[in-house]
């Protein structure tokens, strides 16, 4: 068989989905690097495969020896986005400036964007896109980030435009949201009719609440225990009638068919609603209590215990209130569960409560329960201590999603914290030196701190900096901004032309600003901020290496480990660190490893 009869069937057997056999073929005829084909072959199985150490490995000695091939940075950016790697952003991006029309590379780097909520970047790749290829998926990933920015409008107009799409459920969203309920309706029904698809159902149904409340009541009943979803709008319908005591057994029902925790906190939320205050907070708690033994996800944790504040206020005094909450959510402390309490204090005028368990939470999640400790700080005119809390964070903070989050609350006005200079300094240079990855958002968080930071540095007479500052928040400047403006950046770049008495250039010189880098990662348990248990597990495990949860309970005088390492596991994953693992479980219960990196 010739070497190029055995290409083709490599090729072949890619597409038919033999992945072992079809890079076993592409790494025998691989000749000291010759033939890109083949090793952009070998990339993509190991991709397929999983194995996205082994593929980042090929692509990236491609990339230095074909430096402009757009393909191989798109393919690198999903082999890094496969892996959780922030440098897909750079990737991806590197692709589009090689070939700004090539659409494979902007459909991955959209779909990519809108994966991870940057839905403002993603609508603006996918317009690029549909100036570019006709596929009718490229407009549908356009008409979901146009949704998700509400809008709608937009969204219709991508979608109606010829060629016709088949029914989708975009384009009923897209219809509701436009406050077009009785054209969302019949679409929706028109496409149930031809699919079958539950979705369109509920979609009709929903938009018929809109405009017929009562009949969409009716309807609703004929399709009782047919689908979660509906029965889920049925409930929220009745509720917003006032009809509690139907809404209560339909919810009941729901719960009991699926207990998930919405539904259950639905049920508990009617079940006080019809009257029973008591056993809406029987009920509310026994969720509370489910949630905070386990892993689930913390946004749904969040949600459920401010609820339980709410029906446990419903229910009794204010104190009360607050000692049974500190009872039920203290009983296991989590990140969220001991910024709730601290904020629940705060609400109740209780600072010194309040204060304590929101510098626990600091102390257990450096981000999450950092950042509450801080607003607390503010609230409480206590910025010099704020300032300390957001500097930690901000240093830091290793995933650039975290940073983001740390410029939010640092460069939101009613917190004050924008007044910090310390703050703002170390911000913009951070910030600046993530350019890569930031979302656009980011960037845009990331201009305004380089705006404020350069108003500072005019009204101190350092015009250079105010210049350098200027020229890099313009690079940094998103496509689409909420708040800021380019002439922004514009006249205050004037104003420091016209000021200054020795007007130097600023680019090509070695400011702080301009040649920041990033500082090295701290270590995994100065980072994580470890309580005395917590640093207790880790440094046995670091002497010893391994050990079984039997082992831990000597160490800790207590049953209760795997609740324990499990979340300190979770926070570690959070902010992109490794410290602990689980390696199985045996006769001595969960084994963990110390992995520290």
């Amino acid at each position: 068989m010739t070497r190029e009869t055995e290409k083709g069937r490599a090729f072949r057997l890619l597409e038919e989905g033999d992945l072992p056999e079809a890079l076993e073929i592409a790494e025998a005829l691989m000749q000291d690097g010759a033939e890109p084909e083949l090793a952009v072959l070998a990339a993509t199985a190991l991709h397929r495969l999983g194995r996205n150490e082994e593929a980042e490995a090929y692509l990236r000695d491609l990339a230095r020896r074909l430096p402009e091939a757009s393909y191989l940075h798109s393919l690198l950016g999903r082999v890094l986005a496969a892996r959780g790697d922030e440098r897909a952003t750079a990737e991806f991006a590197e692709a589009i400036r090689l070939d700004p029309d090539n659409p494979e590379a902007l459909r991955e780097y959209a779909g990519y964007l809108a994966a991870r909520g940057d839905h403002r970047a993603a609508a603006a790749l996918g317009l690029r896109l549909t100036a570019v290829s006709s596929r009718p998926e490229d407009r549908l990933l356009l008409a979901r980030s146009l949704i998700a920015q509400a809008e709608f409008e937009e969204a219709v107009r991508v979608l109606e435009a010829t060629p016709p799409l088949p029914p989708t459920i975009e384009a009923a969203r897209a219809l509701l949201g436009a406050g077009l309920f009785r054209r969302a309706a019949d679409v929706a029904a028109e496409a149930f009719e031809a699919t079958g698809d539950m979705e369109f159902l509920r979609a009709h149904l929903g938009a018929w609440a809109v405009f017929d409340p009562e009949g969409a009541a009716l309807a609703y009943q004929g399709w009782s225990g047919a689908y979660t979803g509906i029965d889920f709008d049925r409930v929220l319908l009745l509720k917003t009638l006032g009809r509690f005591g139907e809404a209560l057994e339909v919810a009941r029902s729901l719960a009991a068919a699926d207990p998930a925790p919405y539904h259950r906190l639905l049920e508990a939320e009617l079940t006080g609603l019809a009257g029973d205050r008591a056993g809406a907070e029987a009920a509310a708690e026994m969720l509370v209590l489910d949630l905070l033994g386990s892993l689930e996800e913390i946004e749904t944790l969040e949600c459920v215990l401010r609820r339980y504040e709410e029906i446990l206020l419903a229910a009794r005094s204010p104190e009360q209130a607050l000692a049974r909450y500190l009872e039920v959510v203290g009983s296991d402390p989590t990140t969220v569960g001991l910024v709730r309490i601290g904020e629940a204090a705060e609400r109740q005028g209780d600072v010194v409560l309040a204060r304590d368990h929101l510098y626990r939470a600091y102390r257990t999640d450096f981000i999450r329960g950092g950042l509450a400790y801080a607003r607390f700080l503010a609230r409480q005119d206590d910025l010099r201590e704020c300032e300390k809390v957001m500097l930690y964070c901000t240093e830091n903070a290793t995933k650039t999603a975290d940073l983001e989050r740390v410029a939010e609350v640092a460069l939101d006005a009613a917190t004050g914290m924008h007044r910090l200079p310390r703050l703002l300094d170390r911000l913009a240079d951070r910030l600046a030196a993530r350019r890569d990855s930031l979302s656009s958002f980011g960037q845009e968080l990331a201009a305004v701190a380089l705006l404020a930071r350069a108003t500072d540095a005019f009204e101190a007479g350092r015009f250079d900096l105010a210049k350098e500052c200027c020229l890099i928040g313009l690079d940094l400047f998103p496509i689409f901004a909420s708040d800021l403006r380019l002439d922004d950046f514009g006249a205050l770049f004037a104003r420091c032309k016209e000021e200054a008495v020795l007007d130097r250039p600023v680019l090509g010189r070695s400011h702080t600003l301009s040649a920041a880098r990033e500082p090295p990662a701290p270590p995994p348990e100065a980072a994580l901020a470890l309580s005395p248990e917590e640093s207790r597990v880790v440094a046995f495990l670091r002497e010893h290496r391994s050990a079984t949860e039997h082992d831990l309970r000597a160490v800790l005088g207590t049953r209760r480990v795997a609740g324990l390492v499990n979340r300190l596991i979770r926070r570690a994953g959070s902010q992109g660190m490794s410290l602990i693992e689980r390696k199985g479980a045996g006769d001595e219960g969960e084994e963990y490893v110390y992995v520290g990196r």
